[in-house]
């Protein structure tokens, strides 16, 4: 059949050309890669505006009530279509797999309170189903990528399956040992996992990679360090190296275990300083 389809020849009158042969080469170019780039980009974009909270400025997500569930569907249904698009598109994947994990989440909330949900609205296994596959499809396309371990862990936390997720917790750490974040999540898990080794030796880690905390102007540290003021304080409790020393107290329950893993450093000491206190610990 393809040989019969002549190239159209340029300045040729289109009138003349058979109807088969230009919807041929119209159906070319639109299945064409930009063009289903663009066309998948398209619908990507259109599911935030289609959840947008029109009750406020900006463009922030409606939450989830009956009212706002043909909105879901919907938003659903154009990342569906992106992915149609662009199937080797893992952000695509990974959107789907948190807007039924959203779901999923808010069908479980109400179920425990008792409230009947829309007849439409997918059901919590049926939701986790859906972010588990999206997500793992996304993982399939970009297997380096820690933020998607991290949100397939959570995915199998979230389903009681503590193992799986750890291994997906170890993989997020390793394709980004520096990443912050992802270390001080998977030193929880090990806190909460009852595994306090574990989760000191990741708390020693991520007290010596974060420096969020470090002043650089030497004029500003000294004001900062000499007058205290509440937003530097604030500052430093929204360290991770703050959060560092929390998981190693709950551990340790020991002060020189909190010193001990802190970098030996002036800044450090302001944040070692501050927890001490707040917790009324004695030196």
């Amino acid at each position: 059949m393809a040989n019969n389809i002549k190239l159209i020849e340029p300045g040729t009158d289109f009138k003349s050309v058979p109807i088969f042969t230009a919807l041929f080469l119209f159906a070319v170019i639109m299945l064409s890669f930009p063009i289903r780039d663009l066309a998948a980009d398209y619908y990507y974009r259109q599911a935030p505006r289609i959840l947008d909270d029109k009750a406020t400025e900006g463009l922030d997500t409606a939450p989830i009530t009956e009212k706002s569930m043909p909105a879901y569907l919907a938003a659903i249904d154009a990342y569906k279509k992106a992915v149609a698009l662009a199937p080797s598109n893992a952000s695509y994947q990974k959107a789907l797999s948190d807007i039924y994990n959203r779901l999923g989440k808010w069908s479980e909330t109400m179920q425990t309170l008792n409230v009947a949900t829309p007849a439409s609205a997918p059901s919590k296994k049926d939701a986790s189903e859906k972010a588990l596959f999206h997500m793992q499809k996304a993982i399939s396309l970009e297997p380096t990528n820690p933020d998607y371990h991290l949100a397939l862990g959570k995915l199998y936390e979230s389903l009681g399956e503590s193992i799986t997720a750890e291994k997906e917790y170890k993989k997020a750490v390793a394709a980004y040992p520096l990443n912050m974040p992802n270390r001080h999540f998977l030193a929880m898990h090990y806190i909460l996992s009852g595994r306090k080794g574990d989760a000191l030796e990741q708390a020693r880690i991520l007290a010596n990679i974060d420096d969020s905390y470090v002043i650089r102007d030497l004029l500003q540290k000294k004001y900062l360090m000499e007058q205290q003021p509440p937003d530097y304080l604030s500052k430093l409790s929204r360290s991770y190296l703050y959060y560092a020393l929390e998981i190693a107290w709950r551990a340790s329950q020991d002060t020189q275990v909190i010193k001990g893993i802190a970098p030996n450093t002036p800044d450090a000491a302001q944040v070692v300083q501050l927890f001490i206190d707040a917790k009324g610990l004695s030196e």
